[in-house]
């Protein structure tokens, strides 16, 4: 695909012939001198590695006429870069690309698309293949990718999160330009209000920004495009930055940008893509070879290695040494000053790493670590020499805690500000960026937002309060913004200070139609700002003036649902294995009829669906509830139906006999035959219901065992529901998560009987009526709950 791109430009000829690969292509096909033949062996090989990656073949090809290479590969520019140098696989004579996969290739895909060299803008619908097809090409084919939890982000949103970085920190460098003449300048490209554009220009120039998890080079590429179009903006109205776009592009991938990944692959297409970026704007015949990106782009766990704050103090001479190691070798031709240069730089690397990690001072565990990790204060030392990174932008993986328990203990001693045993990956990322971030930095996230409200969220939320100001935060809830994944989402912004307040921007996006993709006019059309403190240590409130208003007089009214119960909310039982432990009654007669003892452990059960508002839905189900300990001396019938299901009741994850529960809960187990209130896990409404039945329930419910009528008019009210709305976390189909984190914070108001009575007999009515067609007596307890709570 490369190939194909730099051909458009005219620089490759076969022949005379500019389609490059299809000339190519066809005068191997017509070449009968060999009966051997394979198009990579004969031709491409030749092409990459000894031409385009060889700076004598002007040499070579002048010989004779270029003789032979000019036969087989025509007349190509040498581009370096690291791009086409050989690696092991590529000496492998055994690794064969067969001619009819190259022929599906070029005929039946190349052939048939419209390819340009220039990447769209982020509005643009031209229907044409640019560069930016390699990342999603990546992101669509690579093996594991969506595995390891990774996402292409759209452009629209890459480009929003650029632009709302550089405005927070332009605002922080530049404190005598007006927050309007920035803004102006990043949305518009409008310089005009500007006061010192010079100062802005070197402030662009100085800029520092890091994709820690950069995947296939989307924020890298889209960071390059806001700079390069600012750039030229002030070039085009304050005459400044006198340079071609070649030279613009060159300087700010050699300065400005910096990228990690734990995939080589995905790193290598991040590098292709700047390179590709760089390449299309040269004007001219004979292109300058790219630069080498292997200490800008790199591949490592960014996660692994310790803190980077907790590293020592590095001399200056060695990040001099270093800075203009990497300088040089950014240029660097020649396969022999490549060679020397990448010795000196990984020489200076080991004094920095003795310096900055020490010897005797380091444990065993942290060395291991650090050889395992991207040693980001050694890797990029000449940044963080500087007290850190100006911006970390990045779409984070979207890995669920029981997918990487193996680097857990690395993360727990890492990022002890923010982890949690039920962390998912990305948390860690939030930590990573603001420990490499300095004093004023800007973190731009788009991730997951489970952990605004999640109880694993705490420690990140509190660690967020208390050393940034929250710029803006745009929740998509559960809007497809990634077409491949069911992942609900939020861009976050934040700035790495905390003695200047900040107005914090909160946006609920209602849909992806008009006028998104535009994510500043959504914004502005739907936004709001947060009132003072609603970002207060680990406890956010994401909502208006008006509802956090109505939550603070809620609150005052009552004592939290927890202390109202005793504490007493309890999770549901779980099986393990729901195939063998739940049965129907007609199983249930049958072991009965076997074994008399075996209905003193057949439970009736309701499980989550099965609860609705009012009431529950009995069925014909049943729990075998077999304890932890349970004597099976007498329950043969029992033990002989769970005997085909032995080998998967073993499989489970926690111990115990196989004949046994996962979580049977005993500890509260006869709670569950008592009268109690009921409510599943996941709700679309309001859905608490009164038992009486002594049904146990699965893991798919809560129970509160209280005989309380008034407490049940209470939760099932319209203003409890729109209280939990505004806690709960956002699942997929417009449901909410109740676990018994946010409800058992629900504020019960502090009534008289007096008070209790008429809501006591409208709900025994809802009851009587089992939930059907009681509307006119729903909106009375909502009435009287109102005046309880003072609304």
């Amino acid at each position: 695909m490369f190939i194909v791109f730099i051909q458009k430009k005219g620089w490759l000829k076969f022949n005379e012939q500019t389609n490059y690969l299809e000339t190519l292509w066809q005068d191997y096909q017509n070449d009968n001198s060999t009966s051997d033949k394979n198009f990579y062996h004969n031709r491409l090989t030749h092409l990459f590695f000894t031409g385009l990656n060889n700076p004598q073949q002007t040499d070579i090809i002048g010989i004779n006429n270029g003789g032979f290479l000019r036969q087989i590969i025509g007349t190509v520019p040498y581009l370096n870069g690291g791009l086409f140098e050989q690696d092991e696989d590529d000496r492998n004579p055994n690794i064969i690309v067969p001619d009819q996969a190259i022929d599906v290739i070029l005929q039946g895909l190349f052939s048939n698309f419209n390819f340009t060299v220039t990447e769209s803008t982020p509005l643009d619908v031209e229907v044409a293949v640019d560069p930016e097809m390699l990342g999603k090409v990546f992101e669509e084919l690579v093996t594991g990718r969506h595995e390891s939890g990774s996402y292409y982000t759209p452009k629209p949103i890459v480009s929003f999160m650029c632009r709302e970085a550089l405005k927070g920190y332009l605002s922080s460098k530049l404190t005598s330009e007006n927050k309007e003449a920035i803004e102006l300048f990043i949305d518009e490209y409008n310089a005009i209000n500007l006061k010192n554009p010079e100062a802005v220009l070197e402030t662009l120039k100085q800029v520092k920004v890091c994709d820690p998890a950069c995947g296939s080079g989307a924020y890298l590429l889209g960071m390059l495009h806001e700079l390069l179009d600012l750039r030229q903006c002030l070039f085009a109205t304050k005459g400044i930055d006198y340079k071609t776009v070649y030279q613009r592009k060159l300087e700010i991938i050699e300065t400005n940008i910096y990228g990690v990944d734990i995939d080589p692959f995905a790193v290598n297409i991040a590098r292709l893509r700047l390179w590709l970026s760089l390449a299309v704007e040269y004007e001219g015949d004979n292109p300058p070879p790219l630069p080498n990106l292997k200490f800008k782009i790199e591949t490592g766990d960014s996660l692994t290695a310790p803190n980077p704050q907790g590293s020592g103090m590095v001399r200056e001479e060695f990040i001099h040494r270093f800075r203009e190691a990497k300088a040089k070798y950014l240029r660097a031709h020649l396969g022999s000053d490549k060679q020397s240069l990448e010795q000196e730089i990984n020489e200076v690397k080991k004094q920095i790493a003795l310096l900055t990690h020490g010897s005797a001072s380091v444990i065993a565990s942290d060395k291991e670590a650090i050889s395992k990790g991207f040693d980001w204060v050694v890797e990029f030392a000449e940044v963080l020499a500087e007290g850190g990174f100006d911006i970390q932008v990045a779409n984070p993986p979207y890995v669920r805690m029981e997918l990487f328990k193996e680097i857990k203990p690395a993360l727990r001693k890492n990022f002890p500000e923010v982890h949690s045993d039920r962390s998912d990956l990305y948390c860690y990322f939030y930590g990573r960026a603001l420990q490499l971030l300095k004093q004023g930095g800007m973190l731009a996230f788009i991730s997951s937002n489970k952990w605004f409200r999640a109880k694993y969220g705490e420690k990140l939320r509190q660690h967020i309060a208390d050393t940034c100001q929250v710029r803006s935060i745009t929740d998509f809830g559960e809007l497809p913004v990634f077409e491949s994944a069911a992942v609900l989402v939020m861009i976050f912004l934040a700035q790495k200070q905390s003695d200047i307040k900040l107005n914090t921007q909160f946006t609920q996006v209602k849909s992806l139609e008009s006028p998104y993709p535009d994510i500043k006019t959504v914004i502005n059309e739907q936004g709001t700002i947060l009132p003072n403190n609603s970002l207060n240590g680990k406890n956010w409130l994401l909502s208006d003036s008006t509802t956090a208003s109505l939550i603070n007089k809620m609150s005052a009214a009552g004592i939290p649902l927890g202390e109202y119960v005793n504490e007493k909310i309890y999770y549901g039982i779980k099986t393990g294995f729901n195939k063998a432990f739940v049965i129907d009654g007609a199983k249930r007669a049958e072991l009965i009829a076997k074994d008399t003892k075996s209905a003193e452990i057949i439970k009736p059960l309701a499980v989550g669906d099965d609860v609705r508002k009012w009431r529950i839905n009995y069925k014909d189900k049943y729990l075998l509830y077999m304890y932890h300990g349970v004597d099976i001396s007498e329950l043969k019938s029992v033990i002989e139906h769970l005997k085909p299901y032995r080998q998967q009741l073993e499989n489970r994850a926690t111990k115990q006999k196989w004949y046994e529960l996962q979580q049977p809960q005993l500890k509260y187990s006869k709670e569950f035959e008592k009268p109690k209130i009921v409510y599943p896990v996941i709700a679309k409404e309001s859905r608490f219901a009164f038992d009486i039945m002594g049904a146990f329930t699965n893991d798919k419910t809560f129970t509160i065992p209280v005989n309380d009528l008034y407490l049940l008019g209470i939760l099932n009210s319209s203003m409890v529901w729109d209280y939990l709305k505004t806690f709960c976390s956002d699942l997929l189909g417009k449901s909410i998560e109740l676990r018994s984190i946010y409800t058992s914070k629900i504020p019960i108001p502090l009534a008289s009987e007096s008070e209790k009575e008429p809501i006591i007999k409208l709900v025994q009515k809802c009851l009587d009526a089992k939930g059907v067609n009681c509307e006119e007596w729903e909106k009375e307890i909502d009435e009287r709950v109102a005046a309880l709570y003072g609304l």
